[in-house]
């Protein structure tokens, strides 16, 4: 599979939703083929929040905020963006650092950025953008 990552994005929304799907182990939390531009929010229940970011059918960015970090679903849908996009890599050691630390931790994957944030009360919050 090819990555399609644009020089500022993280490719198409079709490519991105599709990969996405193709991962996804939580068939509640599909994604829609075809989203409009602009901040889209995908899920938000007590579980995660999802939403992107689209501009002329590219992926800017993807925010994920989860009052729960590990639980099932928080750990699946990042699953689906990170197999999808073929960036394993160190992100589950920065998911642990912020966690642990209750504060920011980042690191780029195959030119895609995920920049962490756990809050004191251990919301996480997480974004991924292409790394500059």
């Amino acid at each position: 599979m090819t990555r399609e990552l644009g020089a500022n994005d993280l490719g198409t929304y079709e490519y991105v939703s599709r990969v996405y799907n193709e991962n996804i182990q939580l068939p509640d939390y599909k994604l829609p083929t075809t989203a409009e531009d602009g901040t889209q929010v995908f899920f938000d229940n007590s579980d995660i929040y999802l939403s992107m970011e689209i501009q002329d059918e590219r992926v800017q960015k993807i925010t994920m905020v989860t009052p729960k970090p590990q639980s099932l679903t928080y750990m699946r849908v990042f699953e689906g963006f990170e197999f999808g996009m073929e960036a394993l890599g160190t992100w589950i050691n920065t998911y642990n650092r912020s966690i642990a630390s209750h504060g920011p931790a980042s690191d780029a994957v195959n030119g895609i950025l995920a920049s962490y944030n756990t809050t004191k009360d251990n919301v996480l919050t997480v974004h991924l953008t292409r790394e500059k």
